[in-house]
């Protein structure tokens, strides 16, 4: 890596440019000599050599910022003393004249560190200014970087710090005085192996912190960066611990996440940041039991205390203003439970406006369908029936069984037309209406055993929001439970207990596996989505060849969400 700074051609605009032309009286490159200083290259001087020993003593004298070689000059091929002028000075831009375009030549130019390749009969002074200015430039933007380069390594050599570089092949081609020091044993693959993520190194009772790291923009690529920074005394120190724990502090007070810890009983022994949507701070909370506070958690903090993991949200009202936060507790080896929670409440008004357009386009699909096709369909049905009762033979059985088809498709259109725009729900009591029609419809139309049971007041109206997230929730899970879980059998609850409500879909199914990461996509996602947004949790039991069952529990919207002062 360590690369000699020398001459750099001169890029300022106003700056005379030196041009050296190598090639003798027999040779087209002294035609070019009355081109320079007059015309468009007036800004331009020409000298032209006569040996390829003078040629090599202007370059080593600095005297030139680009040169032009004739391929055929003299005994020694243009290409040959391309190269060798570029092992002299590797910043200075050598342009190679040759009869014909050539691509193999072109090629073989490129690779000895010839600049450009120029036709001598398709050459104007236009082209010949252009070429120049651009070679020059270059240049000085490649003279540039190999001094950033040499200086990036002096820096590198000089931080308190051990620092390598790999290549493609993990093998190392650089390293400062502190890495050879101190990891000269470890080699490239074993430095690497962690994939980006850090991970300490003891040697004794020294700690390093070792990290790679990708580094853009080489030509070459598939480099990477080495740091090993030494901890021991953060470790061992509590003055370490303390700054540490200061900076989180920090942290928390900038960002809209609150992050705490439970006993076993449920009580925040330790919490940190706030909610300022929501008006939670975390200090708040210390010594009361969250789902007190917050009883839409009770369900899902019961789990997490006894060692599960589970995400839920919030929501509820700070001075007329509805929030929503986001949270997840997982449980701990030693009992109790950590959870962190961050408000999401623009992303909520954004996930409802999203759902609510898509809910207005398809009630009006629906209701296309039924005022459209639905009603073509049932005319086609009577023409056929007319029409059979006109022929007579075994033409009648034709025209009966178009009647039928027709009658079938006008049964589906309304189905589909239902399952789009579910009227129902604008009544009072609609959803338990809407799901009893929902379930009814699966029956006759997939052939299963679909059942509702609904354990809530018959005339309790839910906002218009929350019933139509239930109703799509309820939706989704059965036609996933019979077009994905081939299920023969499901069962669709709604029930009631106090102010907590919860809607579940269970059938015989397959099941699936949870853990999978593409399980956590498409329509289990959006279901989620629809439970966050009326403030509920969506709750999944599945295992393979075991069934499903999916729960979305809620508590009514005026229930108390905010704590106590």
């Amino acid at each position: 890596m360590n690369v000699p700074l020398l001459h750099v051609p001169s890029a300022a605009p106003d700056a005379v440019v030196r041009v050296l032309l190598i090639g003798d009286e027999q040779v087209d490159v002294c035609g070019l000599l009355p081109w320079f200083g007059r015309g468009e290259l007036s800004r331009h001087r020409a000298e032209r050599v006569s040996s390829v020993a003078a040629a090599l003593a202007v370059i080593e004298r600095g005297e030139c910022d680009v040169v032009l070689i004739d391929h055929r000059v003299w005994t020694t091929p243009g290409l040959e003393l391309g190269g060798e002028i570029q092992r002299r000075n590797a910043d200075l831009p050598v342009v190679l004249l040759v009869e014909k375009e050539d691509t193999e030549l072109a090629e073989q130019a490129m690779a000895t560190g010839v600049a450009d390749c120029l036709c001598r009969d398709e050459l104007t002074p236009g082209l010949l200014r252009r070429t120049i200015r651009h070679m020059v430039r270059h240049a000085a933007m490649v003279h540039e970087w190999r001094r950033s380069r040499q200086r990036l390594e002096l820096f590198l050599q000089q931080v308190p710090c051990a620092i390598a570089i790999c290549d493609a092949q993990q093998r190392i081609v650089f390293r400062n005085g502190l890495f050879a020091e101190i990891l000269r044993e470890f080699d490239g693959p074993a430095l690497v192996e962690s994939g980006g993520t850090p991970w300490i190194l003891r040697q004794g009772e020294r700690c390093w912190l070792v990290t790679s790291f990708l580094l853009p923009g080489e030509p070459d690529g598939g480099q990477t960066g080495v740091a090993a920074l030494e901890i021991t005394a953060s470790v061992q120190a509590e003055e370490g611990r303390q700054r540490q724990g200061q900076f989180l502090d920090n942290i928390m007070k900038n960002l809209p996440v609150l992050v705490g810890r439970l006993d076993g009983a449920g009580v925040v022994v330790e919490a940190r940041g706030a909610l300022r949507a929501g008006g939670i701070r975390g200090e708040a909370l210390i010594g009361r039991r969250f789902a007190e506070l917050f009883p839409q958690s009770h369900e899902c903090l019961a789990q997490a205390l006894r060692g599960g993991e589970i995400g839920f949200a919030l929501h509820g009202l700070d001075e007329d203003r509805e929030w929503h936060a986001d949270f997840h507790a997982v449980g701990q080896p030693d009992g109790g439970a950590v959870f962190f929670g961050r408000d999401v409440t623009e992303r909520r008004w954004l996930e409802h406006r999203l759902l609510t357009v898509t809910e207005a386009e398809q009630q009006r699909i629906g209701a296309d369908l039924h005022d459209g096709l639905g009603q073509k369909l049932t005319g086609l049905a009577c023409l056929a029936t007319a029409l059979r009762d006109r022929l007579t033979g075994a033409e009648t059985a034709q025209a009966s069984l178009i009647a039928a088809l027709a009658n079938d498709a006008t049964l589906e259109s309304r189905a589909i037309a239902r399952g789009l725009n579910p009227v129902q729900l604008e009544q009072a009591g609609g959803l338990i209406v809407a799901l009893a029609d929902l379930v009814e419809s699966t029956g006759l139309v997939h052939g299963v055993q679909c059942r509702l049971q609904a354990d809530t007041p018959e005339e309790e109206t839910l906002p218009h929001v929350t019933a139509v997230q239930l109703y799509r929730i309820a939706q989704e899970a059965i036609n996933n439970a019979v077009r994905h879980g081939l299920a023969r059998r499901i069962e669709v609850a709604l029930r009631a207990e106090g102010r907590e409500r919860s809607l579940s879909i269970a059938d015989d199914g397959v099941g699936f596996d949870r853990t999978s990461p593409r399980m956590r996509q498409g329509g289990l996602r959006i279901m989620e989505y629809r439970a966050n947004l009326i403030g509920g949790t969506l709750l999944v039991d599945a295992q393979p060849d075991a069934g499903t069952r999916i729960r979305c529990q809620f508590v009514l919207p005026d229930a108390p969400a905010n704590p106590a002062p």
